[in-house]
């Protein structure tokens, strides 16, 4: 996987170094979680531009994995 892309109030974040199923099992853990979480997340492309999404019932997130070939 080169990198995962994660929709979030409409705008488009991403995640690298990581596997799909961990990221979606750590935004169900965190949505299931009494307490709200925050995802760190990268913004835009290139120079990595740290971001924390805030992660709690109601949200709407996607998770996309994007292979290296795509």
């Amino acid at each position: 996987m080169k990198r995962i892309n994660i929709l979030y109030d409409g705008k488009q974040y991403s995640v690298s170094g990581r596997d799909v199923d961990e990221v979606k099992e750590e935004i169900r853990a965190a949505v299931e979680s009494a307490v709200p979480t925050w995802l760190e997340v990268n913004v835009g492309e290139g120079k990595y531009k740290r971001a924390d999404i805030l992660l709690s019932p109601g949200i709407a997130v996607a998770v996309i994995g994007i292979d290296a070939d795509d």
